[in-house]
């Protein structure tokens, strides 16, 4: 289950694939979004979901890492948001005013640029690659497809693209359907506001390498939980896609999960910072881990490193999940 839930949450805290190929998706919230320098809340015609309410100050994490003449800011976000949910805190807004550059995973400009070089590769794949349906067993091949259609994802790339990706998928379609929105997140909001300000905004990777590096994962790991999870999906709710933990992972008798709607976002919020790992220790979890935080934490922190040597102040926005874990980017 660890697997599953980390998966469907990496959309959220570790990558987001949004504007990538093979991820057009069916309208699941229909709703008019304002420009993004003016949704820093909800306006009136958007409603706040039931589980995103408040009552507390904002205050999420913020790491200093300095010399003598270099500042960095690293602020861990989240990429997707829902309406009405307050975020910023009087020193971070302090910061955005005070550096003179955003560097985030990959920007809007830079990421056009990256996945126009993959979108043959893809092509490609999906054609030749034998559709998931296909390589589970009868009844969760039908259980698959029907998953598709519950979260709104075009069927013909849905059922073709690398299984991972897809799983990345439902996770950013089933937080659209919760009420959660692109337009709202933590990075959107900031690019608008530093094009605004006319200050430079940069990349501390190219988002093709890392969506390259996620569809060469062996999907043998994948199927196999896949395979677990939707035998013991009931296939009416996504919601009890996530909570039907397996017998071992019940801690006694009478034990189950219990599914909070934005619990992960008031925790980070609130300026909590996770110290369990994202996904276990199995092949796949593992590969996941590498693929998506270990690898790109150490060639973050080499790059952290060397923008040591130019003087000035900046701030890094990227997913929250890099700064948890014993692969935190932090550690490295």
């Amino acid at each position: 289950m660890r697997n599953l839930t980390a998966l469907l949450a990496a959309t959220s805290l570790a990558f987001l694939p949004l504007s990538q190929p093979g991820f057009a998706t069916e309208p699941v919230v229909a709703s008019d979004v304002a420009p993004p320098m003016q949704v820093l809340e909800a306006p009136p015609e958007l409603e706040t979901p039931s589980g995103a309410e408040q009552d507390y100050q904002p205050n999420p994490a913020i790491w200093k890492l300095s010399d003598e003449d270099t500042t960095i800011y690293m602020f861990g976000t989240i990429h997707i948001l829902p309406p009405g949910f307050e975020w910023r805190s009087e020193r971070f807004n302090q910061i955005v005013s005070e550096v003179d550059e955003l560097v985030l995973e990959t920007s809007d400009a830079d990421s056009e640029g990256d996945m126009s070089k993959l979108v043959p590769q893809m092509a490609v794949m999906m054609l030749t690659r034998k559709p998931t349906s296909k390589r589970l067993t009868p009844s969760n091949g039908k259980k698959w497809l029907k998953l598709g259609r519950m979260v709104g994802m075009a069927p013909a790339e849905f059922d073709r693209m690398p299984l991972v990706l897809s799983m990345m998928g439902i996770g950013l379609s089933m937080s659209m359907m919760e009420g959660s929105q692109r337009e709202l997140g933590v990075e959107t909001i900031l690019t608008a506001e530093f094009e605004e300000m006319g200050k430079p905004i940069g990349s501390i990777e190219n988002s093709g390498d890392v969506m390259m590096a996620l569809m060469n994962i062996d999907e043998n790991g994948v199927l196999e939980m896949l395979e677990t999870e939707l035998t013991k999906w009931d296939g009416k709710s996504t919601d009890t896609l996530m909570l039907e933990p397996a017998p071992e992972e019940a801690d006694g008798p009478g034990d189950s999960e219990t599914y909070a709607p934005f619990a992960m976002e008031h925790g980070w919020a609130k300026g909590e910072v996770g110290t369990d790992p994202m996904f276990d220790d199995s092949a796949f979890g593992m590969a996941m881990t590498k693929v998506l935080l270990e690898d790109r934490n150490r060639a973050w922190a080499e790059w952290l490193d060397k923008r040591l040597d130019t003087p000035g102040t900046m701030l890094l926005a990227v997913g929250a999940g890099h700064f948890e874990g014993e692969h935190s980017v932090l550690l490295m």
